[in-house]
């Protein structure tokens, strides 16, 4: 082991000397330790070997000890929707592992079968490699060591190297990388090693030549990894015994959860809802769009009905109707329009006809032809009879006389009649016959036929009406039944049901929401991305 003085008293003098003594191990990391590891820690730039630097560009020399990435969100708390964007920094931790200059020209002395001066490799196992122990270990004598954590760690002199940043939308987090600089205690300034001068005389040492061994010292680390750090979560799981040294330090962000956003959303949303457009809701509120859906519920507001109606219409028809379509039904109603189909009933009408005939007669009169009654107008056609006092021919011209029998017809009619016939018609009013003209008076009668023509209806139609219609509804009615088709007019009515819709929407929203929101939207809540701890090898 290395010599030191050893006398009765302190400081030592020739009054109190008693010879040599091999110092302990304690005794070396007192005083030779502390010399040590105090430059060390002082004079540490981060470019030295065996010292730590960080940086964010990787531009730090030495070997990797481990990186902290911090991430941070690109949207402020509260954004939704949210899309998770992040901006990330990396601190490069390195160590300096390249071999410092060694040049000791002062060796400590030893008693080696005689006193001898120390070689490199008793420096190294007999006086540095208990100085490296003392300082990882943080003996009250040592510095040199690191520690991560927010806050200066307590005994001796502390110095922040670097910083590390947890940046977050609610506030940065922050924490450093500490190294001791100055020891706790003072060493024991007795305990100094000697050295040869002259080649044969012997005297203590100087701070100044204990320094020398710093390069070794310094190398010492490199070689046995002992007094070596690691950046990282856990604990290295090869390479000796590993402590961790100050507090975990974590990169954190806010989350991003869903939420429901209960305010009023005013811009315009031109993004896309990749859900379902059904919408399986009650709405309570005034629609004033176009609905291109299926439509279950009952309407009861007027509105232009454009579509294809196949159900069962029970109002009061006010329209024009465009199409063609049979009519199977009975109509009781009174028609005022031209009526230009065929009648496919029969022709001949065998009722009592009661009104006024003003068009003409084509048909034939079954009655007699004999008119037996008193005929008061006048008479413009052939008279063919034959009269008792008139011995001429056939009389041709206006009979403008009287004439004194009786002016009711009773014989049988045979001839075409084109005059307008004033009288009664005491037979059956029902036409059983088959019509081939063209009627265009009013028809107060029952149609039982099939209308296959168009026509202007304006009555009133109460039956069913089991065809397509295809024209412009214009009146107020109350639909009753179940709408299936698409409707694309202007609803302005009211909806009775539920407002709230539970569905999915795939359209675009560019109306004011007043709902209930719930998308992905970043909270003030954090959660923990990563954690580094600072480890340094002690064997």
């Amino acid at each position: 082991m290395v010599l030191r003085n050893k006398s009765s008293a302190t400081p030592v003098s020739s009054a109190n000397w008693q010879g040599l003594q091999e110092m302990t191990e304690n005794e070396v990391k007192n005083y030779i330790a502390s010399t040590l590891t105090v430059s060390f820690g002082a004079n540490s730039d981060g470019t030295g070997t065996g010292e730590i630097n960080i940086t964010t560009n990787n531009s730090g020399s030495g070997t990797s000890i481990g990186t902290f990435v911090d991430t941070d969100l690109q949207e402020a708390t509260g954004t939704h929707p949210a899309s998770g964007g992040v901006d990330t920094v990396t601190y490069y931790a390195k160590q300096v592992t390249a071999a410092a200059t060694e040049n000791i020209t002062n060796r400590p002395l030893k008693y080696d079968s005689g006193i001898r001066e120390m070689t490199d490799g008793q420096i190294d196992s007999e006086i540095l490699d208990y100085a490296i122990n003392a300082m990882v270990n943080e003996t009250a004598y040592t510095a040199g060591q690191y520690r991560l954590q927010p806050s200066a760690p307590s005994g001796g002199t502390w110095v922040a190297r670097y910083t590390l940043t947890d940046v977050a939308n609610g506030g940065n987090t922050v924490t450093y990388l500490w190294q001791k600089t100055a020891a706790t205690s003072l060493s024991d300034s007795n305990l100094k090693p000697l050295k040869l001068i002259n080649t044969k005389d012997i005297k203590e040492m100087s701070s100044a030549e204990i320094l020398q061994m710093l390069p070794n010292f310094r190398n010492r680390i490199i070689d046995t990894g002992v007094g070596t750090y690691k950046v990282q979560s856990t604990a290295p799981t090869s390479g000796g015994t590993w402590v961790q040294m100050g507090d975990e330090f974590s990169d954190t962000r806010e989350q991003i959860t869903p939420q429901n956003y209960a305010g009023n959303y005013a811009g315009t949303y031109a993004g896309t809802f990749a859900g379902s457009r059904t919408y399986s809701g009650n709405y309570a509120g005034n629609y004033s769009g176009s609905f291109a859906n299926n439509f279950s519920g009952g309407y009861v507001g007027p509105a232009n009905y454009s579509g294809t109606y196949t159900g069962n219409f029970t109002g009061n028809y006010a329209g024009t109707y465009a199409g063609t379509a049979p009519y199977s039904g009975s109509y009781s109603q009174g028609f005022t329009g031209n009526y230009v189909g065929s009648y496919a009933g029969s022709r001949n009408y065998a009722g009592n006809y009661a009104g006024n005939f003003s068009g003409n007669y084509v048909g034939y009169y079954a009655g007699s032809r004999n008119y037996a009654g008193n005929y008061a107008g006048s008479y413009i056609g052939t008279y063919t009879l034959f009269y008792g006092g008139y011995v001429g021919g056939n009389f041709a011209g206006p009979y403008i006389g009287y004439y004194t029998g009786s002016r009711n017809y009773a014989g049988n009619y045979a001839g075409t009649y084109l005059g307008t016939y004033a009288g009664f018609f005491s037979g059956s009013r029902n036409y059983a016959g088959n019509y081939a003209g063209t009627y265009s008076g009013t028809y107060t009668g029952f149609f039982t036929g099939n209308y296959i023509g168009p026509a202007n209806y304006s009555g009133n139609y109460s039956g069913t009406y089991a065809g397509n219609f295809t024209g412009t509804y214009a009146g107020t009615a109350t639909y009753t039944g179940t709408y299936t088709g698409f409707f694309t007019g202007n609803y302005t009515g009211y909806y009775a049901g539920s407002r709230n819709y539970s569905g999915n929407y795939a359209g675009n929203y560019s109306g004011t929401y007043s709902g209930t929101y719930s998308g992905a939207t970043v909270i003030s809540t954090k959660e923990t991305i990563s954690t580094v701890k600072l480890w340094v090898r002690t064997v």
